[in-house]
């Protein structure tokens, strides 16, 4: 039976084709990614789900294999750098974790992963990573391929019939036009297809060339899973933009001379890749967009149905996206939602949050979970306040420790802060608006949580 499965999921890796821009685009279902998610959907702190209810009902649900999924979460993966030529964060720096999921996804085997990945981390977390993954190979062969082979069969065919009919290559042209970016077609993209067995968790996540796309088995929604995979592709486009086009984006943003210049461009990746791939796709399939097919953000959505008119004209006239697009996008932004840039839940999308102790990220972590990018760091120093500055994104400063000596850190780190009295014995949450556009909190806190003084301060999650 075991080997049946196997035989299923090799025959889906070696599925791949070309469309008409050249570009070479493969399907497959990966093992060891399958199994790394597998292990993330069942730890402790990954909410309900049917994974976990099937895995914490067999008998493979025993102390020595929860102290492994335990382990494997804690396990130190993530390290970074940057592409400090380019404005940031308009280019993604490179996570170590990013590179690790890429090499999972793209092998067939536990072997294939391991040469892959030797050098990004350290040996023996390395050792220590594909162990786990090793041992609950097997548990997860049993509790969901063989249990549902014909499901993912039946799914595979799905998402290859979209791919031999070409649409993958159309509509990836037309974001290569309207990003303005150009793609080498020696490197093949690859489409990961991941199995779900909750009915509503349709989604996907993408890195460098690999998109992986989750849908529940069963599903014959084709098309929205279709659209929600070019939505992350789109993500890839953007993000593969030339340095100058980088810039000439953040010199067009800025020369609005908008005080929501930088909140509306940190948002642009979602709402583009939202206007293209839930809503220009979308339509072009189903001849229509329904309410349901934009996305899960009020914030997105909402900048994404203004914005996707002008998208569709730049679409049709087969034209890059220029300083006229962004005018007409943070014109449309300054109007319709001025407000947003005190609303906590929008500029905590986008946050360096730098606290004395690690416990002290618990409360902005558990409560504004949505994030595009988010930056976690402890203590607060020299060089974690230099790392911050570097990024015009909002910067969350938390005081718990040797308040006096940290406060005059910080004051002599930001201009704004110099002039400005802040009592070191007392408790406080102060909000400053930086040179580039976006928010800085500095909050000290003795006795109060980070809860009791966030609720305090903003009862209804808005800067007053």
């Amino acid at each position: 039976m075991k080997q049946n499965i196997l035989t299923l999921l090799l025959f889906i890796g070696t599925f791949s084709l070309f469309g008409q821009s050249d570009v070479q685009f493969r399907l497959q279902f990966s093992e060891p990614y399958a199994v790394y998610d597998f292990l993330g959907k069942i730890s402790d702190s990954y909410p309900d789900n049917e994974l976990k209810s099937i895995f914490q009902q067999s008998k493979y649900n025993t102390e020595s294999n929860i102290r492994k999924i335990a382990e494997f979460e804690q396990l130190a993966i993530d390290y970074s750098y940057f592409y400090r030529q380019y404005p940031q964060p308009l280019k993604s720096g490179v996570m170590t974790r990013d590179l690790l999921e890429k090499n999972l996804a793209v092998s067939q085997t536990l072997d294939e992963f391991r040469d892959r990945s030797v050098g990004l981390i350290p040996g023996d977390i390395l050792f220590s990573f594909s162990g786990i993954l090793e041992n609950f190979l097997p548990i997860y062969h049993e509790l969901v391929c063989l249990p549902n082979k014909d499901a993912i069969a039946i799914q595979e065919r799905n998402l290859r019939d979209y791919l031999d009919t070409g649409r993958f290559a159309d509509y990836f042209r037309a974001g290569l036009a309207f990003y303005g970016t150009t793609w080498d077609s020696h490197i093949p993209f690859q489409v990961n297809l991941l199995p779900s067995l909750d009915k509503d968790n349709l989604g996907a996540r993408a890195f460098f060339n690999v998109a992986v796309c989750e849908t529940p088995l069963g599903s014959k929604d084709h098309q929205t899973l279709f659209s929600v995979t070019m939505h992350e592709i789109y993500h890839i486009i953007y993000d593969n933009q030339s340095l100058k086009m980088k810039g000439n984006i953040q010199k067009w943003f800025n020369d609005t001379n908008s005080p929501n210049s930088q909140y509306a461009l940190l948002l642009m990746n979602e709402v583009l890749a939202t206007a293209l791939g839930n809503a220009y796709v979308t339509e072009q399939l189903k001849g229509k967009i329904e309410e349901d097919d934009w996305y899960a953000n009020r914030y997105i959505t909402g900048m994404a149905k203004e914005i996707y008119p002008v998208v569709k004209e730049y679409i049709r006239d087969k034209k890059p996206m220029d300083e006229a697009f962004v005018k007409r996008y943070v014109g449309l932004y300054d109007e319709k939602f001025p407000q947003w840039n005190k609303e906590l839940e929008h500029i905590l999308t986008y946050r360096y949050i730098v606290a004395d102790t690690s416990d002290d990220w618990k409360y902005i972590r558990r409560t504004f979970r949505y994030y595009s990018n988010s930056r976690m760091a402890a203590p607060i120093n020299v060089t974690e306040i230099e790392k911050a500055n570097e990024l015009p994104i909002t910067k969350v400063f938390i005081v718990s420790k040797d308040h006096e000596r940290t406060l005059n850190l910080l004051k002599g780190s930001f201009d704004v802060l110099k002039n400005y009295r802040m009592d070191f014995k007392k408790e406080f949450i102060a909000v400053f608006t930086l040179p580039d556009r976006t928010k800085l909190f500095v909050i000290n806190r003795h006795r109060s949580t980070v809860e009791e003084l966030m609720v305090k301060y903003f009862p209804d999650k808005v800067i007053k």
